[in-house]
């Protein structure tokens, strides 16, 4: 890879804050800091290749059959071997998404097709997909879509199912961002599984644990769940990522508090970044924010060590749309300040105070400097 294509780059220059990589701002639970500790001892062992007590953990979840869960060392590690496992000779892709699905297509030589979803309509997918599911071999869809934060409709994934079902293609349902949005219970998606379809999902974003790599797949069908098994190596979990996984998952008031934050830093900067005259935002349910803007953002707070996610190699986008993650409020107003200061015209609206309460501007004056 001649240059890096995702958020979370903190290695290439210094960056003071990094709004790239779309990480739980509540960072890693306590429980799960204590588990990793304690797993330090067991390194001297292998870890177990079934990841056995943690897909049972998973199964209870997911409130699916144990047999029907297969860890992996983070999402994007299943994404491959799902198409490994397949190897598929025609594919279809949403666009703009997820772009390691296009990665691991061409890993093997595959045809790509794009569906593209409409600016006009937020970038949500509709029923239009359907026709174009005919003489596909795989079709991968993401739900809430990375970087757009729509989720898809319920009944649409159940006709996409069908028609996927009637056509032999197999349907890779990415979700890895569905539990931070405040509707997850209600676009779970599990019956799908009996459709034929996978789900694929991650630890890495709601437990902040990028680094130790897991994530999970649920699939029904036993032939396929062997052949993805049998697409990677034997070890692909560590014991830290098991142990973190396991203590991750007994942290239900953890997900709750996450979720009443997000849903409320999102309406913060909505309320705030979204006044701006430059910047238009897109409805999300993820914890992030793609939004579009008529100034080059990304350059303008690098100056500041700042990173951001540009969105001009997601196919369907361009240099003027930007993805944000969702930080702590402090941060979050940090960079509301900072876009204020560099993007003013003079207008009230660019006022230092405009829409910020009276404390957080005394938070400002104290903590700017280290900033700056």
């Amino acid at each position: 890879m001649d240059k890096y294509e995702h958020g979370g780059d903190i290695y290439s220059r210094n960056i003071k804050l990094d709004f790239s990589a779309n990480i739980n701002p509540l960072g890693m639970s306590d429980n799960v800091i204590e588990a990793l500790h304690r797993s330090v001892e067991m390194c001297r062992n292998y870890p177990d290749p079934m990841c056995r007590e943690l897909c049972n953990k998973l199964g209870e979840k997911e409130n699916v059959p144990s047999e029907y869960v297969l860890c992996g060392n983070g999402a994007a590690d299943l994404i491959y071997r799902c198409v490994y496992a397949a190897r598929p000779k025609r594919a279809l892709l949403a666009a703009p998404t997820f772009s390691e699905y296009e990665r691991a297509l061409e890993a093997v030589d595959c045809e790509i097709s794009f569906f593209d979803l409409s600016e006009k309509n937020n970038f949500e997918l509709t029923g239009d997909i359907i026709p174009y599911i005919e003489g596909m071999d795989i079709l991968f869809l993401c739900t809430p879509n990375n970087p757009t934060g729509g989720l898809i409709e319920p009944q649409l994934l159940y006709d996409i199912a069908d028609k996927c079902r009637e056509t032999g293609t197999r349907l890779i349902l990415d979700m890895s961002f569905l539990d931070f949005s405040e509707r997850a219970a209600e676009y779970s998606m599990t019956g799908l599984l009996e459709k034929g379809a996978v789900i694929i999902k991650a630890f890495t974003k709601m437990y902040s644990i990028p680094g130790l790599r897991l994530g999970y797949m649920l699939c029904a069908a036993d032939d396929y769940r062997e052949k993805v098994r049998r697409s990677g190596q034997s070890w692909s979990v560590s014991i830290p990522a098991q142990a973190a996984g396991l203590a991750a998952l007994d942290e239900e008031d953890f997900v709750t508090k996450t979720v009443i934050y997000i849903s409320r830093e999102k309406r913060y900067i909505n309320d705030n970044m979204g006044k701006f005259p430059v910047i238009d935002f897109f409805p999300s349910e993820a914890n992030f924010l793609l939004f579009k803007s008529e100034k080059p953002i990304e350059e303008i707070l690098l100056k500041y060590d700042i990173a951001i996610r540009s969105c001009k190699n997601f196919r369907g986008l361009g240099e003027n749309f930007y993805r944000m993650a969702v930080k702590s409020h402090e941060d979050n107003l940090r960079l509301i300040f900072l876009l204020r200061k560099e993007l003013s015209d003079g207008s009230e609206a660019y006022d230092p105070g405009y829409h910020v309460e009276r404390w957080e501007k005394l938070f400002l004056r104290s903590t700017l400097q280290n900033l700056l």
